[in-house]
């Protein structure tokens, strides 16, 4: 696989410029953040080989242009929102913002979304509440591509749940990100673009066989994390989509097969660390927890022990300095993607070629 790299800041400006043909100005800055973060820290399968997905589906309006949030529950501590087939990174951040704000006053808030779409990673909204130094949590439901556990049909999403953890200033954050999958689906949509074969445990094809072909494990399912997975996946799927009223389990539209709104739910929570004690007191345990991890004897075969989202974390910090490395397969895919909305990829590469 060929790979090129871009830097952050351009691949930023190409998608935002692409987003604002057919989006507000804001809507698509959000976006296209949430799109190059993902890559930056390394999570390829949200990130911008996710846009023309996200376009195609606009394009055929099973996405709306225009976010047009409504609130349809507001109860002191918890808010529910209507993203009315909106965009998910949009009400995502909308909602995260309400429960830091309400967080703030009552303590400790939750925040659900109706009606949404994809909202790429999830500890992109936690991260969010982690900097304001409270304790912050996301999750959403999915199309049901994956099999509960034992199982051949899917009745789930790989649904994903994310915790951060504040630990100071100055400090990281301990920051949980995980799919209740083996696998998040979108590495199999990496996978199919770039020709690449995948490991097995990933996927089943559709008649319920192991496969290592990307395509045919498009066509299939994936497996459950386990009856652990398997089982937080189910709880994900109820407080994100039956207690928001959205659409769950088999009920929801496939993202990238069928041709209607996902009317998917996420929950936001956000947890104010001085409503419960001490918070100096409370970094300081955090500190002790942290070192007493890191400080662990590696097994065979290990360098060092990582506390959840430092390699994330780290490649971040590696990315911001030497680009974005993007396969060549994916990087066409943009441009085609460009120039169908007036956009030139080469304008935004092109000196750093020349350097």
């Amino acid at each position: 696989m060929n790979v090129k790299t871009i830097s952050a800041s351009d691949l930023h400006r190409f998608c935002s410029d692409v987003l604002k043909q057919s989006l507000p100005e804001e809507e698509s800055e959000i976006i296209a953040e949430t799109l190059v973060d993902a890559d930056l820290r390394g999570v390829t399968s949200h990130g911008v080989q996710r846009m023309s997905g996200y376009l195609q589906r606009m394009e055929k309006g099973i996405i709306e242009r225009k976010t047009e949030i409504t609130v349809t529950q507001n109860n002191f501590a918890t808010v529910l929102l209507d993203a009315n087939n909106g965009w998910g990174q949009v009400a995502g951040v909308k909602a995260m913002n309400m429960a830091i704000q309400k967080a703030e006053q009552y303590g400790t808030s939750f925040v659900g979304v109706a009606n949404s779409n994809h909202f790429g990673t999830a500890s992109f909204y936690t991260r969010m509440v982690a900097e304001r130094g409270f304790i912050g949590i996301s999750m959403t439901n999915a199309s049901p591509i994956m099999v509960p556990f034992g199982a051949k049909e899917p009745s789930l999403g790989p649904n994903p749940i994310s915790i951060a953890i504040p630990a100071g200033e100055n400090q990281r954050p301990i920051i949980l990100d995980m799919s209740t999958s083996n696998v998040a689906r979108g590495k199999i949509m990496v996978a199919k673009k770039n020709n690449e074969a995948i490991p097995e445990g990933w996927a089943i094809t559709k008649d319920g066989k192991q496969t290592t072909n990307p395509h045919e494990a498009w066509e299939g399912f994936v497996l459950p994390m386990g009856p652990k997975g398997s089982g937080l996946a189910i709880i994900i799927d109820i407080l994100s989509g039956v207690l928001t009223g959205s659409l769950f389990g088999k009920r929801m539209p496939r993202q990238y097969d069928d041709p209607y709104p996902q009317r998917l739910g996420h929950l936001f929570g956000a947890i104010n660390i001085e409503s419960f004690g001490d918070p100096d007191l409370f970094y300081k345990h955090v500190q002790e927890k942290i070192e007493e991890t890191i400080s662990s004897e590696p097994s065979e075969g290990f360098d060092r022990v990582y506390m959840p989202g430092d390699l994330e974390l780290q490649r971040k910090k590696e990315r911001e300095e030497t680009g974005i490395p993007i396969s060549t397969e994916i990087l066409n895919e943009l441009k085609e993607t460009g120039e169908k909305y007036g956009v030139d990829l080469k304008d935004y590469t092109q000196q750093k070629q020349a350097e």
